[in-house]
């Protein structure tokens, strides 16, 4: 399977549906066809073929899916790149994937400075490289061939390129597209970078069933309430904080969401009040757990198991498997906590001029996440935490996952993450880090919250409250490492609360 026979597949069947709206212009599928076609035209007289590296540095826009597309039908392979990135991060990923040529936009000109002589073209200047009635012909590409790089955020170190195949977005957007049930009639908000690999699933998977995405340049609750009504949004895909950010909302109640057929969350804990208050609204809630490395796919818990299944994140995508494995990648016993392992063809080939680490990652027949979880008796997968956030206090396992699920819903926080803090007796101890009204959110409030259902030493220690929202990557995932630079001394500086 080659990603552009898809585009051309609804060319040829449905070539008057919409399978792009952007700020009220609607792209019909001969119309990205033909605008790809003429493009990768273009690219190829600046010097691009099979298997060279385009990178892109772009907000969302139509541009950013058409050179994508245009590069693909060039065989040629996608990079995109953090819109956040400093210079020196650009400079890093197009001097790591040796990018032929970056497409970006002016307002990025400070994060290209460290290109030097790399070509850079500009989307507002994309129109003078198209060649008017220019056609390529399908390739043979596809398949195991790589089709994009997508860069991890770097967390925990220089950030490494995920080579995701033809082969594996396929896989995965058929997964997803399957287990959502989408089609040619859904129409698909898309409201977060496209360059986070989240946001690059949910055009994918869209593109791959024939629907249609109406793309926004950025989200903003009010916005994105007023357009799943005008527009008569079908699917929404994304993290929690922005379910919860529309759901606070004034107008959430009052917007007609009558057209809204399935919403899905992941990348973070899913708090039970906000798949309530979702389904409430009469939306069905489902949910799900993936990365990077795994075209973005892994498991879905469908909407009739939201409740059943609390905490869960599922069962695996079509095609997929989960192992939960030991250091020997051995399974451990239903029930038990080890590293969650992913089989399928959904996953990477590996990473880009890593080969140690790309053999480490994908030993054994799996891709090993570095996460933690289990599954229960009837195979559902449960994520504990991610294996480099669990702490260690007093030579006992703590999950902050744990604590940061019993403390979500709790009146008065808006965002809660918990991370391991020094301590002279215990090594490291549970220090929850809180964004909301310091009145209600109390030592009282927070231990009573938790002391029902968590062992004694896994009890929060310290409490902070904070007025500014906390720290998080492009995916909207909470920067723990950032947090711990911060409060590093917060032993020294802050009052135990038990």
């Amino acid at each position: 399977m080659h990603l552009a026979d898809i585009g051309r597949y609804w060319s040829t069947n449905r070539p008057d549906d919409v399978g792009l709206r952007f700020e009220g212009r609607d792209f019909t599928w001969r119309e990205i066809d033909r605008r790809t076609d003429e493009l990768a035209v273009g690219l190829a007289a600046l010097g691009v073929g099979p298997g060279d590296r385009v990178g892109l540095l772009m907000s969302n826009r139509p541009e950013w899916c058409e050179v994508a597309m245009a590069t693909l039908k060039l065989d040629a392979v996608v990079v995109p790149m953090n819109v956040r990135f400093t210079a020196t991060e650009v400079a890093y990923v197009v001097d790591d994937a040796d990018c032929r040529i970056v497409v970006s936009e002016e307002s990025f000109e400070s994060a290209l400075a460290q290109l030097g002589d790399r070509r850079v073209v500009f989307a507002a200047d994309l129109d003078d490289h198209r060649l008017d009635g220019g056609t390529i012909e399908p390739h043979a590409g596809g398949g195991d061939a790589a089709a994009f790089i997508c860069y991890t955020s770097g967390t925990t170190g220089d950030p490494k390129g995920a080579i995701l195949t033809h082969a594996s977005w396929n896989a995965g957007s058929q997964g997803w597209a399957q287990a959502m049930a989408l089609g040619p009639t859904d129409r698909v908000l898309l409201p977060f970078p496209l360059a986070f690999t989240g946001g690059l699933a949910v055009w994918l998977f869209t593109y791959w069933a024939g629907g249609c995405v109406v793309l926004e340049r950025e989200f903003d609750p009010q916005r994105g309430l007023e357009l799943i009504e005008s527009e008569r949004i079908t699917g929404l895909f994304a993290v929690p904080v922005i379910y919860q950010s529309m759901i606070e909302h004034p107008n959430w109640s009052s917007t007609d969401v009558s057209s809204w057929r399935v919403a899905s969350s992941g990348g973070a804990a899913v708090p039970e009040s906000l798949i309530r208050a979702v389904q409430a609204r009469g939306v069905p809630m489902a949910q799900g757990y993936s990365l990077t490395e795994a075209s973005a796919a892994g498991t879905v818990l469908l909407p009739h198991d939201a409740l059943r299944k609390l905490g869960s994140a599922g069962l695996p995508v079509m095609h997929g498997r989960i192992m939960i494995g030991d250091a020997d990648d051995r399974p451990v016993p239903t029930g038990e906590i080890g590293e969650i392992l992913v089989g399928g063809p959904q996953n990477m080939a590996g990473y880009w001029n890593r080969p140690n680490e790309s053999a480490a990652a994908l030993r054994n027949g799996w891709l090993h996440t570095g996460d933690l979880g289990r599954v229960d008796d009837e195979g559902y997968l449960y994520v504990v935490d991610r294996a480099k956030d669990m702490l260690i206090s007093g030579g006992l396992n703590v999950y902050p996952a744990e604590i940061e699920r019993l403390l979500a819903s709790l009146p008065g926080i808006a965002e809660v993450a918990v991370i391991g803090v020094p301590d002279d007796r215990w090594g490291e101890t549970p220090a929850v880090i809180a964004v909301g009204d310091a009145d209600a959110v109390t030592p009282s409030t927070v231990l009573d919250a938790c002391t029902t259902d968590l062992a004694d030493f896994k009890l929060p220690r310290y409490l902070v409250v904070r007025a500014t929202s906390l720290p998080r990557n492009m995916s909207g995932k909470v920067l723990k490492r950032t947090l711990q630079d911060e409060y590093r001394d917060l032993t020294d500086l802050g009052e135990a609360i038990r």
